[in-house]
């Protein structure tokens, strides 16, 4: 029997959390039919999207999760999975988590491997390094938990914790990345010490204050990276606009989502829409996608297929 799996989005690093912060959201998501096949693996990509992604399935963030699984249970089994894609590839939405995600969550019932959450999130970062070159945690921690979930990279020891019902996101998609491998390849590979402090500080500050409502904090914590998001910020030439408008519009705090192109503003309340585009226009800025949603506490989870096999 089939099992159809709905993966949320995630926006990974939160402002100072570098790899070590997610949080899922409510939309987008990708709805993922996955069924144990017979002879050759059959892998499809369909909706708005499927466009992406490569023809090789081997090339994609599903190839290592199956294969991973394959290893796993020494059974040399085939798939056959349908991804309706809803995340726009390399948005920094977390579009190759969410499928990895799914997958991991769909092969540990069919195959009865009883994984716990753990081994799962490990598993689906393995798919990561088809999207960035080596395996991250966040995303596909997000997707798997829903909520807001802190992981150690190095480890894999996570904490998920369940986000107020009072938070709303408003996303600007618009430009393009050369990719999250090169994205990463970046960033610095040592930092000084008064980096490390001031990082440390607002992962914890953004944590209590996402949890208790301060603002003030919650803002400063949001935008306070300084070793990351300077860096990526700069090749984005909508960055700036982006980032004042979801200010103008009344955003606790903007940032980068993941690696962008995406820049999302948190709220306490509904954004303005209408408001957010008109104001997007005026700064030129009128090539964009602009979505509305809020966090979600559920991760993946099992739909109907009707409509997923193709």
């Amino acid at each position: 029997m089939p099992i159809c799996i709905r993966s949320p989005a995630s926006i990974a690093n939160l402002g100072p959390g570098f790899d070590v912060l997610s949080l899922a959201i409510a939309e987008p998501y990708d709805d993922v039919y996955v069924r144990l096949n017979q002879g050759d693996d059959y892998i499809e990509f369909i909706g708005n999207y499927s466009h992406y992604l490569p023809s090789d399935y081997k090339s994609t963030t599903l190839y290592p999760v199956i294969e991973e699984f394959r290893r796993i249970t020494g059974i040399n089994f085939s798939v056959r999975i349908i991804v309706k894609k809803g995340i726009r590839p390399a948005s920094g939405l977390g579009s190759s988590g969410a499928d990895a995600a799914a997958v991991a969550y769909a092969l540990n019932k069919l195959l009865n491997t009883n994984l716990d959450t753990k081994s799962l999130i490990r598993i689906a970062a393995l798919g990561e390094t088809a999207a960035a070159g080596t395996p991250h945690m966040d995303n596909v921690a997000a997707s798997l938990l829903g909520g807001l979930v802190i992981i150690n990279p190095v480890t894999g020891d996570f904490v998920r914790i369940d986000v107020p019902n009072k938070y709303w996101l408003s996303i600007i998609i618009a430009g393009n990345k050369p990719s999250t491998k090169e994205m990463r390849r970046l960033l610095p590979s040592t930092i000084d010490m008064g980096s490390l402090k001031n990082n440390s500080a607002y992962v914890s500050m953004f944590i209590y204050s996402f949890i208790s409502g301060n603002k003030e904090i919650l803002s400063k914590a949001l935008m306070g990276d300084t070793i990351v998001e300077p860096i990526r910020a700069k090749f984005y030439p909508h960055y700036n606009a982006a980032k004042e408008t979801l200010l103008k519009a009344g955003a606790i705090g903007v940032a980068l989502a993941g690696a962008g192109p995406s820049i999302f503003g948190l709220f306490d309340h509904e954004p303005p829409k209408d408001n957010i585009d008109k104001m997007l226009g005026a700064y030129g800025l009128r090539d964009h996608l602009l979505i509305v949603t809020r966090p979600s506490n559920i991760g993946v989870h099992e739909i109907p297929c009707e409509g997923l096999n193709a």
